[in-house]
């Protein structure tokens, strides 16, 4: 009888600093995120740097105090910030805030229902019909109704996250077998 307790004990410890880690790993995903955006807005200034602005503009700029690389390192400094900037502004400035749910039977979300890049402006709710494999792999998402929301932008900004969506493995499921399920996208006035 002691031995079970013990046994029991140990299983639910183990349970326990599994759901902790889980916990701080996803924590430490979503600020891994967000500095990815951060360093893709800088890439993305950095190819229009490149692709708009000819080597003389580059270094003509500041040449005689500094040297073309510093001086093409502050530019990059300068654009990351603009970019960031812009992006923060642009969340601020949003009318309407996103909310989900799911409906997949005997299946949950491994991670979170990921959220549309793209909210616009309306008030609304997005259903979108979906297919998981069995790998938790979302392979469609097609709309199924949208009450609200007749912006077509935000609409395919769903579905895209819908694909992006992961859900838990089923071993029960066959190979080449699809479950299907819903997303809701709830979008409401701040």
């Amino acid at each position: 009888m002691k031995s079970n307790t013990i046994f029991l004990t140990v299983i639910t410890i183990l349970f326990l600093s599994t759901l902790w880690l889980s916990y701080s790993n996803s924590r430490e995903i979503d600020a891994l995120r967000q500095e990815n955006a951060a360093l893709m807005l800088k890439i993305d200034s950095v190819q229009r740097i490149c692709c708009n602005q000819s080597q003389n503009e580059i270094a003509t700029s500041d040449a005689e105090t500094q040297s073309p690389a510093t001086a093409f390192l502050d530019l990059l400094i300068k654009l990351g910030e603009e970019g960031i900037n812009a992006v923060t502004n642009g969340m601020d400035n949003q009318k309407v805030a996103v909310s989900s749910k799911y409906s997949l039977e005997d299946r949950y979300v491994s991670y979170k229902v990921e959220k549309p890049d793209f909210l616009g402006d309306q008030a609304g709710k997005v259903v979108l019909n979906i297919w998981v494999d069995y790998s938790g792999d979302v392979k469609s998402a097609k709309l199924k109704s949208a009450t609200g929301i007749t912006n077509e932008d935000v609409i395919e900004a769903c579905k895209k996250a819908a694909l992006k969506t992961q859900f838990n493995y089923d071993s029960d499921r066959g190979y080449n077998t699809k479950q299907a399920g819903t997303i809701t996208y709830i979008f409401s006035e701040k």
